[in-house]
């Protein structure tokens, strides 16, 4: 009976610290409804990892992101695969609070994807080079 206490201490720090390599993101977990399509950001494999699951109507695209972290919160990427076959590794900053970017990692074109709350109404934003390439707002369902 004498352990119980320690073996709580021990739980609640693991629990919080996988929690916490997602610290500035959380605004981002749930289902979220945009116009012509659905995204979901969920945390996976006991708070290992987040999953993003994105499913646009018009044209079709489905793409499924898995980010992890690799020794807490100033390590943490993202890779991003979808149905035209493209992959995207990402490095992830949190620059300000509930805004969340993904810039791409490695040689060639330059990829970013950004998220921010204004207020209930989640913003985003797909950036190749210096273009903006695509805009949405989504409402969590």
């Amino acid at each position: 009976m004498k352990f119980l206490p320690a073996l709580l201490l021990c739980a609640a720090t693991l629990v919080c610290g996988a929690d916490s390599r997602w610290q500035g993101m959380e605004f981002l977990f749930g289902n979220w409804t945009a116009t012509g399509g659905r995204f979901s950001f969920q945390p996976d494999l006991s708070g290992q990892i987040v999953v993003r699951r994105n499913a646009s109507d018009a044209p079709k695209h489905d793409d499924l992101m898995v980010i992890y972290a690799e020794g807490g919160v100033e390590a943490r990427h993202a890779i991003y695969f979808d149905n035209e076959g493209h992959v995207i590794r990402y490095k992830i900053a949190t620059p300000a609070k509930e805004r969340v970017v993904f810039e791409s990692e490695g040689e060639g074109p330059r990829y970013r994807l950004s998220y921010w709350l204004d207020g209930k109404v989640l913003q985003g934003k797909f950036e190749v080079g210096d273009r903006v390439y695509l805009e949405w707002s989504a409402k969590r369902e």
